[in-house]
């Protein structure tokens, strides 16, 4: 479950998570769920304009896949991902993939951008430029994203690695936030909508995740 709560110009970001391996490979989960609480907090605590953000995460490690709450986000590690990417999302949903492949990467803390960045998936924001296209804004985002200006992309949390490469930025310093993504959170069409259920909603009793 993840909560959005503002008083005045402090934002709290409450979520409540599991963390799983599903995967062929044996992790050390709980260096992973270190890294992971380590990894939001430096993003997601810290001054963001005139906007003062705060997350409390609070991450249990499930030995079985019908332990899995459905009101929780879940990290799942599978064998593989599209693109053999880090991680895959389900947008404003409940669920992130991290790719078993990067997994030694995040628990190392070697990769510190995937976390907050799939994270903010969840939130509802969209990559801020356009598929693969260098200096360019993403049409299809919500308008708020689409006013960022090309530094701010460049050096934005939700701006693919690439991107940032691309402008020759190094990815720890590609990991900022606008005022316009926090003041979407507040917006009614966004904040309703969190929270969909998609990685568990047509399996009964939780047995199965694909």
């Amino acid at each position: 479950m993840i909560s959005v709560k503002k008083n005045n110009l402090h934002i709290s970001l409450a979520i409540e998570a599991d963390l799983i391996n599903t995967s062929t490979s044996a992790f050390d989960l709980n260096a992973l769920k270190k890294s992971i609480l380590w990894q939001l907090a430096v993003v997601y605590n810290r001054k963001t304009g005139r906007y003062i953000l705060n997350i409390s995460f609070n991450l249990k490690i499930l030995s079985r896949v019908s332990h899995c709450t459905p009101n929780k986000v879940l990290f799942q590690i599978v064998d593989s991902v599209p693109g053999n990417n880090p991680a895959e999302a389900d947008f404003k949903g409940l669920r992130i993939k991290l790719n078993k492949n990067h997994v030694p990467d995040i628990i190392a803390n070697k990769n510190i951008r995937t976390i907050p960045h799939e994270i903010g998936h969840l939130l509802g924001w969209e990559h801020p430029h356009a598929n693969a296209q260098f200096q360019s804004v993403n049409l299809s985002a919500h308008p708020l994203e689409q006013q960022l200006s090309e530094e701010e992309r460049q050096r934005n949390l939700m701006s693919q690695s690439w991107y940032a490469q691309k402008a020759g930025i190094p990815l720890n310093q590609a990991m900022e936030l606008s005022e316009n993504q926090i003041e979407l959170l507040f917006l009614k069409e966004h904040h309703i909508s969190l929270n969909k259920n998609r990685h568990l909603n047509y399996f009964l009793w939780w047995k199965k995740i694909v």
